[in-house]
């Protein structure tokens, strides 16, 4: 069931990003140095459309930024949304579909990978454990807080 809100529901990424264009949120340039990707979330990104503000705000704290390919709306799956990754019964196969994202990841050559979403934050590090890869999973807001520019310093 659709229904129509008095306001504007906005994903706290949309919200870090404007705070950023509008100078409130001042973050530190190329404040990480290691290789990074993005996990494009099917929420964020498939259904909402917000594939810039992640690209916006990476692009200032991460000197080493690697797209995944496919990214965007063609993203695959981390196998995790919807809850999935809450329901013990799926997980092989829920581990089997991430197989193909664990592939994307690996070829990026990242050391770390940045999500915006828990259930892709649980999905990805499933995946990342599975697939033996060399890489640890932030949250985007737990990312950048460690890039904020506090009282002038840089």
């Amino acid at each position: 069931m659709k229904r129509t809100l008095p306001f504007d529901v906005v994903s706290p990424m949309t919200v870090m990003a404007e705070a950023f264009r509008e100078g409130r949120l001042k973050l530190k340039k190329h404040h990480y140095t290691e290789p990074v990707t993005f996990q494009d979330s099917c929420n964020f990104v498939r259904n909402g459309g917000n594939f810039k503000d992640a690209r916006l705000l990476m692009g200032q704290v991460a000197g080493d930024f690697r797209e995944m390919h496919p990214g965007g709306v063609h993203t695959y799956c981390c196998g995790s949304g919807g809850g999935h990754g809450l329901m013990s019964e799926y997980k092989k196969l829920r581990l089997a579909t991430a197989k193909a994202k664990a592939e994307a990841i690996r070829r990026t050559g990242a050391k770390v990978v940045v999500v915006a979403c828990h259930n892709c934050e649980d999905g990805i590090r499933d995946c990342v454990k599975e697939y033996g890869l060399d890489c640890e999973v932030h949250l985007l807001s737990n990312y950048l807080a460690e890039a904020v520019e506090l009282g002038g310093a840089s």
